[in-house]
């Protein structure tokens, strides 16, 4: 123990000792002053539970255990169940709102086995062409509406009737179209006629019955207006069955009009007939007549017509009346031009020819006139071509007066605008009375 070795490694032992004690001591007086601990404040920061199928806060009921069960058992089958049951749910929800949609649409007074026949014949007549299919339709519509009590003499049984004539003269069957109105005019007059007859034994009648008198007989105007429609077309061109059907028409509403020739027609009438229908009913008539080489009965049914129209547009002017004014002009050009014209019922003479024409032409500026009278947002191509009508009238009446410079000019400044549209008839008459004003 008392070797050089062991008396070395005791001293370092001691040394060792020592050094770490100096050092601890003056660590420990050197470190800064110790700070009290200050406790942190609690946060109220939101806390999100992520629940999973096995982490429910409380335990799951038969249902959601069945669901957890399915989930884990069946991880593809049950997304699939899912999808199924959502569409099987959506599809129901269709079904239940095309049903809806379909008790929405019954808004008519049809029943529906009508309704439903009507608007077969329809489809057949508009969307799929078939006049043999749509006929078959209509025929049981008009055989259920019977068989359902609806009055056949109603407006929507005649309505019907009437589209029924229709569909044939869409696809060109126009004795048909006309066999089936003239049917029905004659159930309506027969009707009526039962009406009037009650009225004349005595009997006064309600207010219901003066309301279906009106219908009827406003229906009956009407029907014989197409009627004269289309024995004027070109499939029929019965121009005298025409005239006579209108004539008739015209004839009711005169008829039931409280005198017209004192109070011109109002829309206070028994017919149920507006001054703007009655005016195009006799517009219809005076072209029947125009066309026919019937100027005298043409003339006075034109000017027939200028009261109701001016009173269906609260004496504003329009381009309606500046074609019954250019109608006027022209056809009494055509009725001077005859060799055997007659003006009053007297044959012409040459005093009574240059007055005629004299008349003529200030009917033709009265047209003219008229067009440019009416509002800009008004006019339509009725306006512009009876303006070019006018003025083609006004330049003839002035070469068949002798006044050619005035009737040359008329017609050079006619040739322009004719050519600018097109209107090769006319182009060609212009173009003749240039020649003719310039020989």
């Amino acid at each position: 123990m008392n070797s050089p070795f062991s008396r070395h490694f005791c001293r370092s032992l001691k040394s060792g000792r020592k050094n770490a004690r100096s050092a601890f001591s003056n660590g420990y007086h050197s470190a800064a002053t110790p700070k009290p601990l200050r406790r942190q404040q609690q946060r109220d920061i939101p806390r999100t539970q992520t629940r999973t199928a096995k982490t429910y806060t409380r335990p799951p009921n038969r249902f959601e255990k069945m669901v957890i069960d399915a989930r884990v058992q069946h991880p593809i089958l049950f997304p699939f169940l899912l999808i199924g049951c959502f569409g099987s749910v959506s599809m129901l929800l269709v079904m239940a709102y095309n049903e809806y949609k379909k008790d929405k649409l019954h808004t008519t007074d049809y029943p529906p086995e009508v309704e439903e026949r009507l608007r077969l014949a329809l489809h057949y007549t508009h969307i799929q062409p078939d006049p043999e299919t749509s006929a078959k339709y209509f025929l049981q519509a008009i055989q259920k509406a019977e068989e359902a009590g609806m009055d056949p003499l109603k407006p929507d049984a005649l309505g019907i009737r009437i589209r029924f004539s229709q569909m044939w003269e869409n696809f060109g069957h126009i004795k048909s179209a006309i066999e089936i109105l003239d049917g029905m005019v004659k159930d309506v007059q027969q009707k009526v006629a039962e009406i009037d007859e009650g009225r004349a034994g005595g009997a006064m009648p309600s207010e219901e019955e003066e309301a279906t008198r009106r219908t009827l007989l406003r229906a009956t105007i009407q029907a014989k207006v197409k009627l004269a429609s289309l024995y004027e077309s070109d499939y029929m061109q019965d121009r005298s069955m025409a005239k006579q059907v209108l004539s008739d028409a015209v004839g009711l509403v005169v008829k039931e009009t409280k005198d017209p020739q004192t109070n011109g027609f109002t829309n206070d009438n028994s017919a149920g007939m507006t001054t703007g229908e009655i005016a195009a009913m006799l517009s219809q008539m005076g072209d029947l007549y125009a066309t026919t080489g019937e100027e005298a009965n043409a003339l006075q049914v034109y000017m027939l017509t200028l009261q109701p129209l001016r009173a269906s547009c609260n004496g504003t002017r329009s381009c309606k009346e500046a074609q019954v004014l250019s109608n006027i002009a022209s056809t009494m050009d055509l009725a001077l031009k005859k060799p055997d014209a007659k003006i009053n019922g007297r044959p012409a003479t040459k005093s009574s020819l240059a007055a005629a024409r004299k008349a003529a032409i200030n009917w033709a500026d009265q047209a003219i006139a008229t067009t440019e009278a009416v509002e800009p947002e008004d006019r339509d191509d009725i306006c512009e071509l009876a303006s070019l009508s006018a003025r083609m009238t006004r330049a003839d009446l002035l070469l068949e007066s002798g006044d050619k410079a005035e009737s040359q000019e008329a017609f050079a400044n006619l040739l322009p605008i004719l050519k600018e549209k097109n209107l090769l008839p006319l182009i060609q008459v212009a173009e003749e009375g240039l020649k003719r004003a310039a020989s």
